[in-house]
């Protein structure tokens, strides 16, 4: 999390996780990132993990973090979507 906006995964120093965005997100990823990231630094605070990105080009979030915290960085993420997706 030391360079937002530059991809600088701590390979080496923590888990791994990974899925891709649902194409309902694709037209609302800015805002589920939010403003120089300010939604995924959330999250990543939140659920105790490292570092989360997101590819333009794949729409993978990739989750990195101790291994007992990366399942817990994807629900941060979704329920960040739900709110941005939900009517």
């Amino acid at each position: 999390m030391t360079n937002t906006g530059f991809y600088d995964p701590p390979i080496g120093r923590a888990h791994y996780r990974q899925f891709t965005a649902p194409e309902e997100w694709h037209d609302k990823i800015k805002l589920i990132i939010g403003r120089d990231g300010c939604n995924f630094i959330k999250a990543t605070r939140r659920s105790g993990c490292s570092y989360i990105w997101h590819h333009r080009d794949t729409h993978i979030i990739e989750i990195w973090g101790p291994h007992n915290k990366v399942m817990k960085g994807e629900r941060c993420v979704r329920n960040i979507a739900k709110k941005y997706l939900d009517p």
